[in-house]
């Protein structure tokens, strides 16, 4: 399924148990930040947050009419996903969204669809293609910079250097930047089908792309809350939406 106009990105969220207007009747919700939709719609595309449908046919249906994925901020991944015990330090896990969002990779790499990952969705691209994470990076990590910061979301934390000629640089039009920071897990081992480009002054990756022809971009820290004032944040956005259209392109001048 092509793109009439805008290419449509969905954007996973979290599911989470709210209180309805109805006492004593509880109201499952999907819940997203504005920003990340805001910034899909500042790029130039046409955003959509996706429900967690009952039937998984359904949800691979709903992929399939994507141009592309933005997987988003949240909860801890499942250390199952990975082969690995629950440690302390662990945090809230969201077994329904791991669900979700790893049929949704598995979708969007068949379809050569290309994903940006923020925050979690680089953690759950990293598992998902066969990595593993740091369950908690006070208790597994050398390093001594604070990755959750307790500076407003849109300020900056530390410094990322980025490898020369990477998507992420190019993006950013220079190979040292600003970031914000609000994660307590990381990419250990890195998926087979990634490559690192970006990394804090210690070493930990912050950055990840694709090693093959599918359109990879993932970044440890949070560009929704950053690209109003930044245009290396916004130019993410763009870099998805513009792949998004260009694969939606492909597929229609094949008859798909």
């Amino acid at each position: 399924m092509g793109c009439l106009t805008r290419p449509l990105i969905g954007l996973t969220g979290s599911h989470e148990l709210r209180q309805s207007a109805v006492p004593g009747v509880p109201l499952q919700a999907v819940m997203l930040a504005d920003d990340y939709a805001r910034g899909v719609e500042r790029a130039g595309g046409l955003p959509v947050v996706l429900p967690y449908l009952a039937d998984e046919a359904s949800a691979i249906e709903l992929g399939m009419r994507l141009d592309g994925l933005v997987l988003t901020g949240g909860n801890d991944v499942d250390p199952n996903l990975y082969g690995q015990e629950p440690l302390q330090g662990l945090g809230t896990l969201e077994p329904e969204r791991d669900r979700l969002e790893m049929l949704l990779v598995q979708v969007m790499r068949r379809e050569q669809k290309p994903v940006l990952g923020i925050c979690r969705g680089m953690q759950m691209l990293n598992v998902a293609l066969g990595g593993t994470l740091y369950q908690d990076l006070p208790r597994q990590w050398k390093g001594k910079i604070q990755h959750s910061q307790k500076a407003p979301r849109n300020a900056y934390a530390h410094t990322v250097k980025l490898k020369p000629g990477s998507r992420v640089a190019r993006c950013y039009g220079k190979t040292a930047i600003r970031v914000n920071s609000f994660h307590h897990q990381a990419v250990k081992d890195l998926a087979p089908s990634l490559k690192p480009v970006g990394w804090d002054s210690e070493g930990l990756v912050e950055a990840v792309e694709s090693e093959g022809r599918w359109p990879i971009v993932a970044v440890q820290w949070h560009p929704e809350n950053l690209w109003r004032e930044d245009e290396g944040a916004l130019a993410l956005f763009h870099w998805l939406v513009e792949a998004a259209a260009s694969r939606a392109a492909d597929l229609a001048s094949s008859g798909m």
